[in-house]
């Protein structure tokens, strides 16, 4: 067999001192939660072999990764392969990420994928999330992988369905986005979430705190929008004079759209009403702008192109309350 061939097992056998640099802790989870598994982690470099040695609870490192971040090219990676039972992921790694420290490997499905991953572009690429992420001793915070999946597990999907109809509350909402996600019963789950958006807003103010009504039943319907629904971005566009205890942060979603999808955005706004279309670019600036000043220079950049009246006051009303926030004007 041809030494490009063959994979680098991590061989689970007593630790030699003389073949590693140092120790990677391991664990693998699956939604937040450690399992327990007779695992392996297959290592190639170059797509040769680099035998390692187990430890309790982890793995020594190879001297072939005993080098400086520095002192690695660029294009360099190595490829992880991690076997967990019946998980079988798949990494592609900077060689200088096999060093001493911690590795989580793991597993992330919808709903619970928003609670780690949902600032990331990963959560609208594919039905679920695995990751690997790595912290070297001395280093904080880890450094987080991240593949995205197209084809979600049938039994999973099965299992939802039967719990459907009797769930409620939170985890009906709960249920109804993951379905929705793996593309099971779209339409009816996609419109029972917006529907529950829309009762939440119409709720009086005085009602109670609801475990349906925060920002995590936004999240999901903004999370709908991203991969492809387009249907979504007037319902989403029409909340801007909601109650903000309901659409909580809004503002960086309108501000990811103006970014993202601009011309789409703008000509969008000038459908809505002035008041409306201000609220919009208001939030945008106050929640997001005010934060990530390259954002607005992009978002800047792209308004000034448009030209149109719509943009133009999107983008002085946005830029005016960027600076207005009470933080920065502390800094004049």
């Amino acid at each position: 067999m041809k030494a490009a061939t063959v994979l680098a097992l991590l061989i689970f056998a007593l630790p030699h001192p003389a073949l590693a640099s140092g120790i990677v802790s391991f664990r693998f989870v699956v939604d937040g939660k450690p399992i327990s598994c007779t695992s392996t982690v297959e290592l190639r470099l170059d797509g040769l072999a680099i035998v390692a040695e187990r430890t309790d609870g982890g793995f020594l490192v190879p001297v072939a990764f005993d080098k400086k971040s520095s002192e690695w090219p660029s294009d360099k990676a190595v490829e992880a392969k991690v076997i967990c039972g019946e998980y079988v992921l798949n990494f592609n790694l900077p060689p200088s990420r096999v060093s001493p420290g911690q590795w989580e490997v793991g597993i992330a499905y919808p709903p619970h994928w928003m609670e780690r991953f949902g600032s990331l572009r990963a959560v609208e690429e594919g039905t679920w999330l695995s990751y690997l992420e790595s912290e070297c001793n001395g280093c904080d915070p880890g450094v987080i992988t991240t593949v995205s999946h197209p084809s979600p597990p049938a039994s999973l999907i099965a299992d939802l369905r039967r719990e459907q109809p009797s769930s409620s509350g939170e985890r009906a909402r709960d249920i109804a986005y993951a379905l929705a996600v793996f593309d099971a019963e779209y339409q009816q789950n996609r419109d029972f979430l917006l529907g529950r958006l829309n009762a939440c807003i119409a709720r009086p103010k005085e009602s109670p705190e609801d475990e349906v009504c925060d920002g995590t039943l936004l999240d999901y319907v903004t999370n709908l929008y991203w991969p492809g629904d387009s249907t979504l971005l007037q319902p989403l566009l029409q909340l801007a004079d909601s109650r903000k205890d309901v659409i909580h942060e809004i503002g960086r979603f309108y501000a990811d759209l103006l970014d993202r999808h601009t011309a789409t955005t703008v000509d969008e706004l000038g459908k809505l009403a002035q008041e409306k279309q201000r609220l919009i670019c208001q939030f945008a600036g106050e929640d997001e702008y005010s934060l990530d000043q390259p954002k607005l220079e992009r978002v800047t950049q792209r308004l000034h192109g448009i030209g149109n009246q719509t943009a133009n006051q999107c983008l002085q009303v946005a830029d005016t309350a960027a600076n207005d926030v009470p933080w920065r004007q502390q800094r004049k």
